[in-house]
């Protein structure tokens, strides 16, 4: 049945329901009306027996001379079936009729008829229901055995029961044919979310699917998946953005090169012009490698399972590294690059090679947007169950929507007038995925044309590390 269509199981669905409703349905009527027939066939009986006393009472009144088999023969010829009337002694002995007619009537003897006892005999090959009943009948006691046919009533059941196996197999057609066309009426929704869906490509994912009138699952699906739509357009967005922007910084920095590379190559220089030609395009090769490695690390942290390795790590040693290694480029940059250690060492359980990467993001972060003659500050410190790391800058800071926004992937806030090396959108979203990596919190406060402070919390007192490899899926 798995394979079947969701049209086609829901029209089975519906025929077997139909066909279980009409089974109960027609057993229960079946039954009914039988009860009802066996019923009414009683209360007849009864009757005639209420008539013969009442006769024989009458007869009594009017001091009728007549012996008591002829009042019962005059009964039997003028009653409705009244060949079914028989009348015996306590002791089993036919009292009326006189003589044994050929119907063989094998009534239970023992049976107790103090109260009407109902049974079912065949006479001529034909039903018939025998009521007995004990009566006083000229001051003896006599049972009493009064018979109706139930020919008619058998037949009423048999026609009925015909009629219920004719009308069954229409009844299920019908309601199959329903059970289909009410499946393709409540699908039709998903047909048009289907077509229009085959219709969406990545040229035009501002198209959206039909949301149907109606308040129920297919709604609710058709919203989910123009939200999903909304959510891809805005990605793909942001990543052609992106892609522009990359390519733009890549072109630009091979065009600088080549541009420097080809002017030394055409006329005569001195060494200090040469010096001064190869420190351009070491620049550029620098920032061609940062957009690279971005990328790079992009493409590790959304399609991959990284082995982040927790071991002890001494903070103060890491912040101490990561200052060392770009104090070159701060000092090439007209910046004052600092560093301010508590005492005692602070000690976090961490990947070290993930968390210099992330220091190093803070760093170059800081030194790209801060002016020459700037400062950078890297700080440890501890708070309650923290450890803290922090790097100020006295850059150019940023404004509160920028700042709402400076951890989303691709996200570049247009600050290339303020520092001529404009960022790729990267950095600081690898940032965050590192510190989640750890369960630290990466926050960043800033205030425009002052300077901002990124602060890493690391959670301390509780052990995060592991004997084996721990592994991160992002």
């Amino acid at each position: 049945m798995h394979v079947l269509s969701v049209r086609a199981k829901l029209m089975l669905f519906y025929l077997l329901v139909t066909l279980a409703g009409l089974l109960i349905f027609g057993l229960m009527s079946f039954g009914a009306l039988q009860y009802a027939l066996l019923q009414g066939k009683k209360t007849h009986l009864q009757g005639r027996e209420d008539r013969l006393i009442s006769l024989l009472k009458e007869n009594r009144a009017k001091g009728v001379t007549e012996p008591l088999s002829e009042q019962l023969r005059n009964y039997a010829l003028v009653t409705h079936e009244g060949n079914l009337f028989h009348i015996h002694n306590l002791d089993g002995s036919l009292l009326f009729p006189s003589e044994r007619s050929g119907q063989d009537w094998r009534l239970p003897s023992e049976d107790d008829c103090s109260r009407s006892v109902f049974s079912s005999i065949t006479l001529d090959k034909q039903p018939v229901l025998v009521m007995c009943h004990m009566i006083l009948l000229d001051g003896n006691m006599v049972r009493l055995h009064i018979g109706g046919s139930l020919e008619e009533e058998a037949y009423i059941l048999r026609t009925y029961r015909n009629a219920l196996f004719l009308l069954m197999p229409a009844l299920l057609f019908l309601s199959s044919m329903s059970g289909y066309f009410l499946s393709r009426h409540a699908l039709k929704p998903v047909d048009r979310m289907t077509r229009t869906a085959l219709g969406i490509g990545i040229s035009n994912l501002s198209k959206r699917l039909p949301v149907p009138a109606a308040k129920d699952e297919i709604q609710h699906l058709a919203v989910a998946w123009n939200q999903l739509l909304a959510r891809l357009e805005a990605a793909v967005s942001r990543l052609s953005q992106f892609s522009a922007d990359a390519s733009h910084d890549l072109r630009t920095s091979i065009t600088v090169m080549l541009a420097t590379a080809q002017l030394s190559l055409n006329r005569h220089r001195s060494e200090e012009e040469y010096r001064d030609s190869l420190g351009k395009i070491a620049t550029e090769c620098r920032t061609a490698s940062t957009l690279l490695d971005a990328l790079l690390s992009l493409a590790q942290s959304d399609n991959f399972v990284h082995e982040v390795a927790f071991k002890r790590i001494n903070l103060c040693e890491l912040v101490i590294g990561g200052c060392r290694r770009v104090e070159d480029l701060a000092e090439s940059s007209g910046i004052h690059l600092d560093w301010h250690l508590p005492v005692d060492a602070v000690y976090i359980e961490g990947d070290e090679l993930l968390l210099q990467r992330l220091l190093g993001i803070l760093l170059d972060n800081a030194i790209r947007y801060t002016p020459e003659s700037g400062e950078i500050r890297a700080e440890v410190s501890l708070a309650t169950n923290n450890a803290l790391v922090t790097v100020r800058d006295t850059g150019v800071g940023m404004s509160e929507d920028v700042r709402l926004h400076v951890f989303n992937r691709f996200y570049q806030a247009d600050l290339r007038e303020r520092k001529s090396m404009a960022g790729n959108g990267l950095g600081l979203s690898i940032g965050r995925w590192i510190a989640d990596a750890h369960g630290a919190e990466l926050t960043v406060e800033s205030t425009p044309l002052q300077g901002s402070v990124f602060q890493i919390k690391f959670p301390i007192g509780t052990k995060t590390s592991s004997p084996e490899p721990t592994f991160f899926m992002k």
